[in-house]
C-alpha cells in the first residue's frame, strides 16, 4: 500500500464499490443467470471411452504452428495428432489457472473492506470448481497426464490492498479471454471432434458470465487502485500484467506437447514460433485483441508481443 494512504481509507474505497446502482444490478442479474443456467457437469457430462488421434482436438487455426512454415511441412495427420496435445496443454492450463483463482477468490470472502459481491463469488467459484473438475479429467483419460507450466506463481503479495484486488480481477479477466478465445473457435467447429467441441461449449457458458463480471469490476475499481498509488507502485502494476500477458503466451507453446506428438526439438521450435511474425500477428490481432482493448480502454497499455 502506498504510504500516504490510510488502510481505514483504502479499505472504504474498494467497498463503495458495489454502491454503484449500475455495477450492483450487473451483479444481480449475473446470479439470476447463474442460477437460471446451472448446470451439474459432474453427472451430466458423458464420458466418451477415447477420442480418436485420427480427429481434430482443436481448430487448425489454433495450433501453434498456424500460419507458419512448419505447419507447411506437417501432414495432416501429424496436425491432429498435435491438435491432440495443444488440446492437452490448453486444458491443463485452465487447471493450473482455476485452481489458482479458486484459492485466490475464496481467500478473499469475507474479508473486510471488499466489495459486497460474495453472493456471485461464490457462484464463481463453483463454476469454476466444476471447471477444474472436467478439465482435469479429461487430460487424465485421454493424455494420461496435466502438462506443468511456468504461469503458475504470479502473485500480487507486494501490492496495496486496493491494487491488489484490482490486479487479481485483471489477471482473472485476461486469462479468461484467452480461453474464451480457444472456446468459441473450437465449439463453434465442426471439424471439432464432437465432444471435445461440447466441452469447450460448457465452458464457455459460464465463461461468458466471468468475463462480463470481470469487465464490471475493473471498471469501477481500476480508479480506486491507481488513485490510491503512488507512480512506482502504478508502474510496477502495469509491469505485472504485462509480464502475466507474456507468461500466458508463452505457456501456450508448451515444449512436451511437440515431443509427445512426434515433433522434435520443441524447446527450439517454441523459441522460432514466438518469434515467428504470423505468430506475432496471431496474438496481437486475434487472440488478444478483445482484452487488450479493454485494458487500453481503462488507461493500461500492454503490448501482445513485449
Amino acid at each position: 500500500m502506498s504510504p500516504n494512504v490510510a488502510p481505514a481509507a483504502a479499505a472504504s474505497a474498494l467497498a463503495q464499490i458495489d454502491e454503484d446502482p449500475v455495477f450492483a444490478s450487473r451483479v444481480e442479474q449475473l446470479i439470476r443467470l447463474s442460477r437460471d443456467r446451472h448446470v451439474n457437469s459432474f453427472a451430466k457430462i458423458e464420458w466418451p471411452d477415447a477420442i480418436p488421434d485420427e480427429a481434430w482436438w482443436l481448430s487448425p487455426e489454433l495450433l501453434s504452428v498456424h500460419g507458419t512454415e512448419y505447419a507447411e511441412a506437417l501432414t495432416e495427420r501429424q496436425l491432429m495428432l498435435l491438435s491432440k496435445w495443444e488440446c492437452i496443454n490448453a486444458f491443463s492450463l485452465n487447471v493450473e489457472g482455476e485452481r489458482e483463482l479458486i484459492n485466490l477468490l475464496s481467500a478473499r470472502l469475507y474479508a473486510p473492506g471488499l466489495p459486497d459481491i460474495e453472493a456471485y463469488i461464490h457462484h464463481f467459484i463453483d463454476e469454476e470448481n466444476k471447471h477444474l473438475w472436467f478439465f482435469g479429467e479429461f487430460c487424465r483419460r485421454y493424455g494420461g497426464k496435466i502438462y506443468s507450466s511456468k504461469k503458475v506463481g504470479i502473485a500480487d503479495e507486494r501490492f496495496g490492498h486496493e491494487m491488489a484486488f484490482f490486479l487479481l480481477f485483471a489477471r482473472i479477466f485476461i486469462f479468461e479471454e484467452i480461453g474464451g478465445y480457444y472456446n468459441v473457435v473450437a465449439g463453434g467447429d465442426e471439424r471439432v471432434s464432437p465432444f471435445v467441441r461440447a466441452i469447450h461449449q460448457i465452458h464457455h457458458a459460464d465463461e461468458a458470465r466471468h468475463i462480463t463480471f470481470g469487465r464490471a469490476v475493473l471498471a469501477q475499481s481500476k480508479e480506486i487502485a491507481f488513485a490510491a498509488s503512488d507512480p512506482a507502485e502504478r508502474e510496477a502494476a502495469v509491469a505485472h500484467l504485462q509480464r502475466f500477458v507474456q507468461v500466458s503466451i508463452e505457456a501456450l507453446y508448451q515444449p512436451a506437447m511437440y515431443r509427445d506428438s512426434g515433433i522434435g526439438g520443441g524447446v527450439a521450435l517454441r523459441r522460432r514460433l514466438l518469434e515467428h511474425p504470423a505468430r506475432r500477428e496471431h496474438h496481437a490481432a486475434a487472440l488478444l485483441r478483445r482484452p487488450l482493448k479493454f485494458m487500453e480502454e481503462l488507461g493500461i497499455r500492454l503490448e501482445a508481443n513485449p
